[in-house]
Formats: C-alpha cells, sequence, structure tokens
C-alpha cells in the first residue's frame, strides 16, 4: 500500500492557491501557452538571491511567495517544457498576474539565461476556483 501523495499548494503572502486543481482545470479547459518573461519574474521573487546551495529559508515573508520549500539543486533539474501557471487576480477592477506554479522552472530559466518560459494564464473565475484563502 502506497501513501497518498500531498496536494501541491502555492502560498503566496496569506494566500493560498491549490495546484492540483488548477492544473485539473487546465486538463479539462485546454488552451495554448504564452511566453511568461523570466527576468521579471525572477526579480519580483527575488530569485537572483538565491545561491545554488539554498535549501529553504527558516521564516516565510509577510507578502511574497514562500521560499521555505525551495530547493536549488531541485530547480536545476526542473523541467524548462513544463508550462508554468499564471493566475488573474482583480485590484481595483484591474487584472493583475500571479505566478503559481514553476518557481523553480523560473529559477532555473534564470541560470540557465532563458529569457521566456511557457505559460498558462487562467481567468480571474477561473483562479477563484483554485484558491483556497
Amino acid at each position: 500500500m502506497t501513501a497518498a501523495s500531498a496536494t501541491q499548494l502555492f502560498s503566496y503572502g496569506t494566500w493560498l492557491f491549490n495546484i492540483d486543481k488548477a492544473q485539473t482545470l487546465l486538463k479539462e479547459h485546454p488552451r495554448d501557452t504564452e511566453p511568461a518573461p523570466v527576468a521579471d519574474w525572477s526579480a519580483h521573487y527575488h530569485l537572483h538571491r538565491l545561491t545554488p546551495d539554498y535549501d529553504g529559508a527558516r521564516w516565510c515573508p509577510v507578502f511574497g511567495p514562500d521560499q521555505s520549500a525551495f530547493n536549488a539543486e531541485h530547480a536545476l533539474r526542473a523541467d524548462l517544457n513544463e508550462p508554468v501557471i499564471l493566475a488573474t487576480l482583480e485590484f481595483d477592477g484591474r487584472p493583475a498576474i500571479l505566478l503559481i506554479d514553476g518557481v523553480h522552472r523560473m529559477y532555473r530559466a534564470m541560470t540557465e539565461g532563458r529569457a521566456t518560459l511557457p505559460a498558462y494564464t487562467l481567468t480571474a473565475a477561473e483562479t477563484a476556483t483554485i484558491r483556497e484563502r
């Protein structure tokens, strides 16, 4: 008997997104990928500050991605052909995009000098269905 795998979640500040639900939604509602700019996301998530020997912070930022489970060694083996997932949130009636799946892939792409990665973008309505809090 094998143990059930844990649900993959992404934490950004107080927000929590269910990545397993997002992947299921994307399988049920396929779409084309769009290029996600590696330099922009790497800068936004401060990936340039993580050295290859980084193996998880002992803290969780108040607002930003939880990097406590980040592992640079794992990141350098990440599949750059697998699209990252971007969520769409609304603030003051305007859309805002958030990378919710693919931080390890962005890190590897940054270290290899890639300009973009393929990305799926969820609508605001779809994002609301995968947001846990």
